[in-house]
């Protein structure tokens, strides 16, 4: 097995605070993915929606490359319980802010897959203090990355204002609060219409 490995994160390991409460992470690379499509999905016992991927020909989804040692991969595997971990193949990644040179393309490249029909499951409500630590994280790369990810996110629906007292179990305080909300409600009409 190879000494260290890339993990392609979507959602809440976008963020590098995020990522580091789980294990050793190097730094992130923004990439686009080809034939994966992100939606918002529910699991069995747990009361909030998390994002999750699914292969889906002529879609992409954006989000961060970063370097696991192989020794670390237990613990994110943990962290993902409930997704199952997948090969990606180098040629589904575009490269963005010129990141290419930077990747060793001899490590394997991950991604956490959910294993279920997202439209079929029971919906519980979408967390803010989950959505707070994604956005954060894609702000890390800059808002239009914020946007392509609030964009080509689908099942947008019955999110609930957890602030307070976050579901999330890894909420991030933060004092971006207005800007999140401003990023969001530019496209909140466009959001609640993405099936």
């Amino acid at each position: 097995m190879p000494d260290n490995h890339y993990i392609f994160g979507y959602g809440s390991l976008i963020n590098s605070d995020s990522r580091r409460v789980t294990g050793i992470a190097g730094a992130s690379i923004p990439v686009r993915v080809n034939g994966l499509q992100r939606y918002w999905v529910s699991f069995a016992g747990v009361d909030m929606r998390a994002v999750g991927v699914r292969p889906m020909p002529n879609s992409h989804c954006n989000g961060v490359l970063f370097d696991v040692p192989a020794s670390e991969l237990d613990k994110f595997d943990l962290r993902e319980r409930g997704y199952v971990r997948q090969a990606l193949s180098h040629n589904q990644i575009d490269y963005l802010q010129g990141h290419m040179g930077a990747l060793n393309t001899a490590q394997p490249v991950w991604v956490y897959i959910y294993p279920n029909d997202p439209f079929k499951a029971q919906f519980s409500p979408i967390s803010q203090a989950y959505l707070d630590v994604i956005l954060l994280g894609c702000v890390e790369v800059g808002e239009g990355f914020a946007r392509e990810f609030l964009q080509s996110t689908h099942l947008w629906q019955d999110w609930h204002n957890d602030r307070l007292q976050p579901r999330y179990p890894r909420a991030i305080e933060h004092n971006q609060h207005s800007y999140l909300d401003g990023l969001i409600n530019t496209l909140r009409s466009e959001l609640v219409n993405r099936y």
